[in-house]
């Protein structure tokens, strides 16, 4: 076969000659192997898997027998599991998911580069894999790890991790030959992000029914950021049309010069003395509002600026 050929050069066996490009169903991504392992190593039977790496080969998959057999003359001092062990590091470490490899007996084999510096020596070779998890769920992530290697259906679920205090990991457990492989991401942050929004939904909607208080966030360009319904039922107008409006527009023209010079210091980092301004109704007399105002910080840069309108 062409792919004997290939390997034998590879192999130092026969002169180099330009080797034959792999059929499709002989290429694959690292992180398809890693996610479908059964599946692959039954193809690399068959014949050699070339494993991508920035979409070219650069690692070939193939059975312990068709390497004795094609690379038996130069065989080197290193055993053949101690090379496949190299190569299935590597090919770990190439992978940005937080990755744990362990057998049927839930003793971990291998991890990635990110899962060793994410959970240290939780993932050691040897150890056990439910300590990825904090004391009060393993039990939970044992009986899960089970039932995928009584099914060999994956399973996702969602556990505090043992390595940073108050983090949730998002796991997804997938068989993998006779063990399993998990899949770990921090999933905390997006957690924070969903709740922050929905108390920032749920403020507007408190703000709106005490009536006469309204908040929104001004961009750098000085419009208005997805303003709530607080702010359209103070000034008459839609949400979608006081996102097309400036700000500073919402106010009496004799107000609007003192109102972009508040804004600007809120954007260089200031907090301005509240302002009294007239502020336009739609089909309706102006009210008057104090505004207060601040700079929106998220790390080390102003996002915006956060305004609160109180009708006087």
């Amino acid at each position: 076969m062409a792919w004997r050929t290939a390997l034998r050069i590879q192999c130092g066996m026969v002169s180099p000659a330009p080797p034959p490009s792999p059929s499709p169903d002989q290429l694959v991504t690292s992180s398809d192997l890693v996610r479908h392992f059964g599946l692959w190593q039954e193809r690399a039977v068959r014949a050699p898997l070339y494993i991508l790496h920035r979409g070219r080969p650069r690692f070939v998959l193939t059975s312990i027998e068709t390497m004795d057999a094609l690379c038996a003359a130069h065989a080197s001092a290193a055993t053949p599991s101690a090379a496949s062990g190299i190569d299935a590091t590597v090919l770990l470490d190439g992978m940005r998911d937080l990755v744990v490899v362990a057998g049927p007996d839930g003793t971990i084999i291998a991890s990635s580069r990110t899962a060793r510096a994410h959970f240290g020596a939780a993932v050691a070779h040897g150890g056990p894999i439910d300590r990825v998890a904090a004391p009060s769920a393993r039990a939970f992530l044992t009986a899960a790890i089970r039932r995928v290697l009584s099914t060999g259906a994956g399973d996702r679920l969602e556990i505090p991790s043992a390595a940073r205090e108050g983090r949730m990991l998002t796991l997804a457990i997938e068989p993998a030959d006779a063990g399993v492989v998990l899949f770990a991401q921090d999933g905390t942050p997006e957690r924070e992000a969903a709740q922050a929004l929905a108390s920032v939904h749920a403020t507007d909607a408190a703000l709106a029914a005490a009536t006469g208080v309204a908040s929104v966030t001004i961009n750098p360009r000085g419009y208005p950021v997805e303003p709530g319904t607080a702010l359209a039922a103070m000034t008459g107008l839609t949400r979608d049309a006081l996102a097309m409006i400036r700000f500073v527009a919402l106010a009496e023209i004799g107000a609007r010069v003192a109102l972009g010079a508040a804004i600007e210091q809120a954007m260089a980092g200031t907090t301005p003395a509240p302002l009294h301004i007239g502020l336009l109704v739609n089909r309706a007399d102006p009210i008057a509002v104090r505004v207060g105002l601040a700079p929106l910080r998220i790390g080390a840069t102003i996002a915006g600026v956060t305004a609160v309108l109180v009708a006087l």
